[in-house]
C-alpha cells in the first residue's frame, strides 16, 4: 500500500510538472498569436495547429494543472502542515512574506486592471507582436468574424452582388453550394484561407472619399465596426477611406481635436471621450 501511494505521488508530481510546461508554453504562443479576426481570416497556424487548437490545449491542461496540483498537495499535506507550523513557529520572517507576496499580488491585479505601469509594459508588448502580424490591408477582415458570415449576409453587408459573386468563385473553380454558406465552410472544402476566397469575390472598394459624404453615420457604423479601427494611426485610416490625411486633420481640427498622422485612433477618441468609429464619422465629414 505504501508503495502504490509513493507511486502515485510521484505520479502526480510529474503530472504537475509536465502540465506546467505545457501552460508555459501555449501560454506564450497564445501570448503572440495574430488577434481572433486575423487568426480565423488567414487560418494561421503554428506546428500545424491553429489559434482553436493551442487555446484547447492550454484549457485542458489548466485543467489537469488544478486537478494534479490539488492531488499533490493531498499526497503531501503532512510535510506541508509541518513546513508552516514550523515556519510560524521559528521564524517571525514568514509573516512578512506571506505580507508581502499578498500585497504583490494585490497589487499587480490592481495595475493590470487598470492599465498601469509595468503591467502594462506587458500588455503594451502583447499588443504590438499582435498587431505585428499585420503587414498589408488584405490581411484585416472587413469586419469582425466576416468568415462566419453566409455569402448573403457578406453581399448585404459589403454591397456587393450575391449572383456575380457565386459565378465568379464558380469559374474561379471554387465549391459553393449556395448563398447560406460561410466564407469558412467554402475556405475549410476548397483548402483555402477565408481571406482567399474573400479575394475571388469582385465588389466596390470600401467607402472612397468621392461617397464618403454621402455616408450617413449609421452606414458608416454597420461598414466599418470590428474592422479593428482602434488599433490604426490616423494615416492609415485615411488610407483606408481613400482621404488625404490632411483633410482628416482638417475635419477633426474642427470638431475640437488636435492629431497627427501618426496618432492612434484609440488614443484620440479616449482623449476625446468618443468611440474610434465617431472619430471615424468625423473624418469622413458624414452628416450628424
Amino acid at each position: 500500500m505504501r508503495k502504490n501511494k509513493q507511486s502515485l505521488r510521484s505520479l502526480t508530481a510529474f503530472i504537475v510538472t509536465w502540465a506546467f510546461i505545457v501552460l508555459m508554453v501555449t501560454g506564450l504562443v497564445l501570448y503572440i498569436v495574430p488577434h481572433g479576426r486575423i487568426a480565423y481570416w488567414t487560418h494561421w497556424s503554428l506546428w500545424g495547429l491553429e489559434k482553436d487548437r493551442w487555446a484547447w490545449i492550454h484549457m485542458t491542461f489548466g485543467g489537469v494543472f488544478i486537478v494534479a496540483a490539488f492531488l499533490h498537495l493531498y499526497f503531501n499535506w503532512k510535510p506541508f502542515k509541518q513546513y508552516i507550523a514550523d515556519r510560524i513557529q521559528g521564524h517571525l520572517a514568514f509573516k512578512r512574506e506571506i505580507l508581502i507576496a499578498t500585497l504583490a499580488t494585490l497589487v499587480l491585479i490592481v495595475l493590470s486592471a487598470l492599465d498601469l505601469p509595468p503591467a502594462s509594459w506587458i500588455i503594451r508588448l502583447n499588443s504590438d507582436i499582435k498587431n505585428a502580424w499585420v503587414t498589408e490591408p488584405a490581411l484585416e477582415p472587413p469586419f469582425g468574424h466576416a468568415e462566419e458570415a453566409s455569402l448573403a449576409a457578406l453581399a448585404r453587408r459589403m454591397d456587393f452582388e450575391l449572383e456575380p459573386a457565386l459565378s465568379a468563385l464558380h469559374d474561379r473553380g471554387i465549391a459553393v453550394e449556395n448563398g447560406r454558406e460561410t466564407l469558412e465552410q467554402i475556405a475549410r472544402r476548397n483548402g483555402m484561407t477565408p481571406m482567399a476566397v474573400y479575394a475571388l469575390i469582385p465588389q466596390p472598394q470600401p467607402a472612397p472619399a468621392s461617397m464618403a459624404g454621402r455616408m450617413t453615420p449609421e452606414e458608416i457604423e454597420a461598414r466599418f465596426a470590428g474592422t479593428g479601427l482602434g488599433r490604426k494611426r490616423l494615416s492609415e485610416v485615411c488610407e483606408m477611406v481613400g482621404l488625404d490625411v490632411r483633410t482628416g486633420q482638417e475635419r477633426l481640427k474642427s470638431a475640437g481635436i488636435e492629431a497627427s498622422p501618426e496618432d492612434g485612433i484609440r488614443d484620440l477618441a479616449d482623449a476625446n471621450g468618443k468611440r474610434p468609429i465617431e472619430l471615424l464619422v468625423i473624418i469622413l465629414n458624414a452628416s450628424q
